[in-house]
């Protein structure tokens, strides 16, 4: 396999002020995360709000340095590099944003907003046109701003600025969370043909576990900035092993406690499971391969 984008054992703490900006909380966002994205094996990462996923997909682009670990792309190691540095990298790993209402900047037209993702490459003057094309929008849009769009549109302009210049490489952080139920199979099946006709890899973020088993290869469990479970589409389909992503399976909304919160030793689904153990309260289970390619991080298994 050919490996594209690594990070090693990444961990992130923001500190949190309260209203009044005067009291302070650690909140960790990511803890000793580890993935590896080789070359058209489309990777997925699931998990609901403040699992940690979109705080992974900042950093894996450097735009949040992580407080410890590293970055490789194509085994240089991306976080020994200053900023300055790191255009070759992120000319080659785009990433889409959730919302196409914020990621678009309302001042540039289509096309200004398509040739700023190409520079320093000069543009054709039928450049900018067939991208459009590409993602399902008439040629003549590159004239319209943000605000004579639909929210689909605004979209696809995303997809747009994000496959301008030929990257080899996607991260989509929830590409359809703002979108209807039509508008989002019609970005989803956009995105599934550009992935064959472009030769592109997706790191596809979202929280809904059944979209992303149909699109990507490789599985990644996020709760709480920690992977509880990485396997095969197929394995997470068959047998899911931890609590949590049974509970994703189920479409079940979990609200946590408010003890969850609190700064505590333990697993960190511990107050959301129901097979939990003594050992559970004191100790954080390390993520383990149970079957073959199969990885959890429970001690059910154990």
């Amino acid at each position: 396999m050919e490996e594209i984008l690594r990070c090693e054992k990444i961990s992130k703490v923001f500190v949190v002020k309260d209203f009044l900006g005067i009291n302070k909380r650690k909140v960790k966002a990511l803890q000793d995360v580890s993935i590896t994205l080789n070359k058209r094996i489309d990777l997925g990462i699931v998990g609901e709000s403040g699992s940690g996923k979109t705080t992974l997909a900042k950093v894996l682009l450097l735009l949040v340095r992580p407080d410890s670990g590293s970055v490789y792309y194509r085994n240089t190691d991306l976080t020994s590099l200053p900023d300055s540095k790191l255009r070759f990298f992120r000319n080659n790993v785009r990433i889409i944003f959730q919302n196409p209402y914020k990621s678009l900047n309302p001042r540039l037209s289509v096309e200004k907003t398509i040739k700023e993702a190409l520079f320093p490459k000069k543009t054709d003057p039928g450049m900018i046109e067939e991208i459009l094309i590409q993602t399902g929008l008439p040629a003549d849009y590159k004239h319209k701003y943000p605000h004579q769009m639909s929210g689909g549109e605004r979209q696809r302009v995303a997809i747009a600025r994000a496959i301008a210049g030929s990257p080899e490489c996607i991260i989509a952080d929830e590409p359809t969370g703002n979108l209807d139920a039509t508008t989002e199979v019609h970005i989803l099946k956009l995105l599934d043909g550009l992935k064959k006709t472009l030769g592109l890899t997706f790191l596809f973020i979202t929280h809904n576990l059944k979209i992303v088993v149909s699109f990507c290869e490789t599985i990644v469990i996020m709760y709480r900035g920690c992977i509880v479970e990485q396997a095969s589409a197929t394995q997470i389909l068959k047998y899911p092993l931890h609590p949590y992503t049974r509970v994703l399976w189920n479409q079940s909304s979990f609200i946590n406690p408010v003890e969850e919160y609190k700064d505590r030793e333990g697993c960190v689904f511990l107050f959301g499971c129901p097979y939990r153990k003594k050992i559970c309260f004191n100790l954080q289970p390390e993520l383990k391969e149970k079957e073959k390619q199969h990885m959890v991080s429970c001690f059910l298994y154990e």
